[in-house]
């Protein structure tokens, strides 16, 4: 009796420790793993920040759900007529003489190019055109749009999307402005990038104004002064000339 205990803690302890070492265990870190993707995605197409993480968390069961691991795929977005890439099949919902058969689903090198799909998917697609005229931090409206707009089958599709935008505070990202490229980190920026930022700072300081005891004053020449004298003859006003033309460039920058 003991030894039976003792085996099923140790099976207990073991699987704890492999799910604390899965990278998406806890749900902030998927999250945080792909909010700027989703960032950069709603300014790019217009699809609000936090109704893609939704999405992804949804479609993907955050990160572990099959599609997932095996096929980057974090939307559920199957093949359509249109899809030319890699696939992937799994039962889904898909029936043929009465019978479940496998579905055609797309298949992504990376996580990352999922996401960009989605917002390619939803852009190019006439059937979720009504989307693009929702306000952008509106996510009550877009997520019952996208049940009404046939994304899912699921009944409580839209309000599973609300809720989860609620419970982790997605709405958040709706508000975030887009990182511009000075702004990313040294690391993997190009050179121009790097150039950029240290020539046109992010805060410039406003140029100086030069003080009014230095206002330049207009120089007149002589009225013996003939074309090809120079400054040889005038050369007392020579100094004068040359510092009235500096300030007078100096004021107009």
């Amino acid at each position: 009796m003991f030894k039976s205990r003792f085996i099923f803690g140790g099976l207990v302890v073991f699987l704890l420790c492999v799910l604390s070492k899965s990278s998406f265990a806890q749900p902030t870190n998927y999250i945080e793993t792909y909010q700027k993707i989703a960032v950069r995605e709603m300014h790019r197409s217009g699809i609000p920040a936090s109704i893609t993480l939704a999405q992804g968390i949804l479609e993907s069961s955050w990160g572990n759900g099959s599609l997932a691991l095996k096929a980057n795929n974090h939307f559920g977005i199957k093949c359509k007529s249109t899809w030319t890439g890699p696939t992937f099949f799994i039962k889904d919902d898909d029936y043929k003489n009465g019978r479940l058969v496998k579905s055609c689903f797309r298949s992504y090198d990376n996580a990352e190019d999922s996401y960009v799909d989605h917002s390619e998917f939803l852009t190019d697609n006439p059937r979720y055109e009504r989307l693009f005229t929702y306000e952008r931090t509106d996510f009550k409206k877009w997520a019952h749009g996208l049940k009404k707009c046939g994304y899912a089958t699921d009944k409580k599709y839209a309000h599973k999307l609300i809720n989860t935008i609620k419970k982790y505070k997605l709405h958040q990202y709706d508000l975030l402005a887009e990182e511009r490229s000075v702004n990313i980190a040294s690391v993997g920026a190009s050179e121009l990038d790097k150039v950029i930022s240290q020539s046109f700072p992010l805060n410039p300081q406003p140029f100086p104004v030069p003080n009014s005891k230095y206002a330049p004053e207009a120089f007149v020449l002589p009225d013996d002064y003939k074309r090809g004298d120079g400054l040889k003859k005038f050369a007392s006003k020579g100094g004068n000339i040359i510092l009235n033309s500096a300030l007078i460039l100096f004021e107009k920058r």
